[in-house]
């Protein structure tokens, strides 16, 4: 039926075919109206950006892990019932104050790329259309917009660069699904190797800031461990003429001490060097998340 349906010039066998004509008369009248699923466009959009290549290298490697984040959490949202919105979550309350205060975090950078607001009825749906539109954006601009500076979310004011900003909302999703998933009885769930990596090099770049010990004239050498691990050796002062101290530790465990979901005097790692300046140091890192 559908070949012939297709063609002009068998208008006579729909009028004599009683199934054809039936599906033409609910195609043409559906009675009563059928509308699309309220979530067909979302699926739709959110199918679309997963596969949406940004343009530039530069914008890509760093809109990529973000995208991935974002669809990690939707997809997570999408399967929570209504009592788990209302699940308890440190810091936060509940599921949908979290996020709530996630879309809040998100916005700073959303507005200064000229995102408009949503009104959107649920949390969910705010956040999504937020971070949907962020991402839409970021990932049509220019390379050179990455070296402006904006500023970073959490309570300890600081500015970086559009790139870093946006590494900052890849780890602050991904933290807070991992919340999500704690609270609901989920397991946890790592970002790819090459992400934890980034997260590790965003946070150790911020990392002399956040001492609030007094300066030392030297550096300090972290070795992660474990996929996305590596090795970073941080200047502590401008006078850094020496390794003060090494640190080991698991590279996803170090994000998570970022993240300020290790309490600093638990966090298992290893030191070599000055005991003090390394307990310093890992209380400076449990400082950097966003809450």
């Amino acid at each position: 039926m559908t070949d012939l349906y297709l063609y002009k010039g068998h208008d006579d066998h729909v009028a004599s075919c009683p199934d054809c004509s039936a599906v033409t008369a609910l195609l043409d009248r559906p009675d009563p109206p059928v509308e699309p699923p309220a979530s067909l466009r979302e699926a739709v959009l959110t199918l679309a950006r997963r596969r949406r290549g940004p343009a530039a290298v530069a914008v890509s490697s760093v809109a990529t892990p973000y995208a991935e984040q974002v669809a990690a959490m939707d997809d997570l949202l999408r399967e929570l019932g209504e009592p788990q919105w209302e699940a308890t979550v440190p810091r936060h309350g509940t599921v949908r104050e979290l996020v709530e205060h996630l879309a809040a975090n998100d916005a700073a950078v959303a507005c200064f790329m000229g995102v408009p607001g949503t009104a959107a009825a649920t949390a969910h749906r705010r956040w999504r259309e937020q971070a949907g539109a962020l991402l839409e954006r970021f990932s049509g601009s220019s390379e050179v917009l990455l070296g402006v500076e904006v500023a970073l979310a959490g309570p300890r004011p600081a500015r970086a660069p559009l790139r870093q900003a946006l590494i900052q909302r890849t780890f602050e999703t991904w933290t807070h699904a991992d919340d999500i998933r704690a609270a609901t009885g989920r397991p946890a769930s790592p970002p790819r190797p090459g992400h934890v990596r980034m997260i590790a090099d965003f946070g150790l770049a911020l990392l002399p800031r956040a001492a609030t010990a007094p300066r030392r004239d030297v550096s300090a050498t972290v070795v992660l461990t474990g996929p996305g691990g590596g090795s970073w050796t941080i200047a502590l002062s401008p006078a850094s003429d020496h390794v003060g101290v090494l640190i080991s530790a698991d590279a996803v465990e170090f994000c998570r001490l970022l993240a300020g979901r290790w309490p600093p005097e638990a966090f298992p790692y290893a030191a070599e060097g000055d005991p003090g300046l390394a307990r310093d140091l890992v209380r400076a890192a449990a400082t950097l998340g966003c809450d």
